[in-house]
């Protein structure tokens, strides 16, 4: 297992939501750890799983209060709380269990991996984990990666991917996005993106993939208001008209999380239940590593805004029995 130890104390991923207002995090206490550790052990017990029990634990605690039960829980019976879990439940529940039973930053990797690994390249799944992240983030991945697999995350990114498309993955795999609040000029800025696209003859596809994974989000956003006022066009309508394929999608995506990251977010949960199924692995990755109460609730206020329908609603739609019940608990809709 990752050694948690070597994450910042606030845990991962909640510090890649800088739009989002953090509270300070909150440990549990030795008795209500062992308590939670318990009562998940009780639930496989003997003949039968109780559903309702895992739901109860999964669907309560934060992600840090998470990482305490799962070590708690490996200290006290020697198997993972994964190796359990695994065993004890199946289809699309078991699915979401088995995410819930490992700490964050171990289940975005493992989905990055999946994601490159045998044939063909899951581009969606690459870009939902890997746009939108924080300097931090980004490092807290790679280190686990490497630990995880024994492999380079960008060396293994480049075997499935190639030309502007992997130099796009390179630069946000970099995490040299400026934090600082230095102050930059927004119209020259708005500017050179222009000429770099729409401005000439062909694009300068290197201008676009610097300016807008290495520059300050607050400032992009002001580089993109201006943007539309002076070319009278949104950004994303150009790079719609200077790019194609996966790294349109990528850089539309970058633009969208940039300008409101809980609507894109929230849109990203209808994509998963929009038409003929769903995309039970999708809606699985995005209610798990957002399931912070501090950070699903701007979302679901975003989704209601946009929809014209409660998240949770929607979900109710789409799922069914203890997989529905497992995921509006994720939601913080379970009451």
């Amino acid at each position: 297992m990752f050694n948690q130890g070597s994450f910042p104390p606030q845990g991962f991923p909640p510090q890649g939501f800088p739009q989002f207002a953090q509270p300070p995090p909150q440990l549990l206490t030795r008795p209500e750890c062992d308590a939670a550790v318990e009562k998940l052990r009780k639930a496989m017990k003997g003949m039968g799983t109780k559903e309702s029990s895992l739901i109860e634990v999964f669907g309560k605690y934060t992600p840090l209060q998470m990482n305490q039960i799962i070590n708690g829980y490996e200290s006290h019976y020697g198997n993972t709380l994964l190796e359990d879990i695994k065993s004890e439940t199946s289809g699309n529940f078991g699915k979401l269990c088995c995410a819930l039973s490992m700490p964050l930053v171990e289940y975005d990797v493992k989905c990055l991996h999946d994601a490159i690994a045998g044939v063909g390249t899951d581009e969606k799944c690459l870009i939902e984990i890997l746009v939108g992240r924080t300097n931090s983030d980004i490092k807290a991945l790679k280190e686990a990666y490497q630990k995880i697999y024994d492999k380079e995350l960008k060396d293994d990114i480049k075997g499935d991917t190639s030309g502007t498309n992997y130099r796009l993955y390179k630069a946000l795999l970099k995490g040299e996005r400026d934090e600082s609040n230095a102050p930059r000029n927004a119209e020259a800025d708005a500017d050179a993106l222009y000429k770099a696209g729409e401005g000439r003859m062909g694009t300068d596809e290197s201008a676009f993939i610097d300016i807008l994974c290495n520059y300050p989000s607050a400032h992009l956003r002001q580089v993109f208001d201006i943007y539309e006022k002076k070319y009278e066009h949104s950004i994303e309508k150009a790079i719609s008209k200077e790019f194609s394929g996966d790294v349109k999608k990528t850089l539309t995506y970058l633009v969208l999380s940039i300008k409101n990251k809980a609507e894109y977010i929230a849109d990203l949960f209808e994509k998963s239940m929009k038409g003929v199924g769903t995309n039970d692995n999708k809606l699985i990755r995005l209610a798990v590593r957002h399931r912070s109460e501090y950070v699903i609730t701007p979302i679901k206020e975003a989704y209601l805004n946009k929809y014209g329908r409660t998240l949770a609603k929607r979900i109710k739609g789409d799922t069914s029995g203890d997989y529905c019940k497992l995921l509006l608990a994720c939601i913080h809709e379970n009451k």
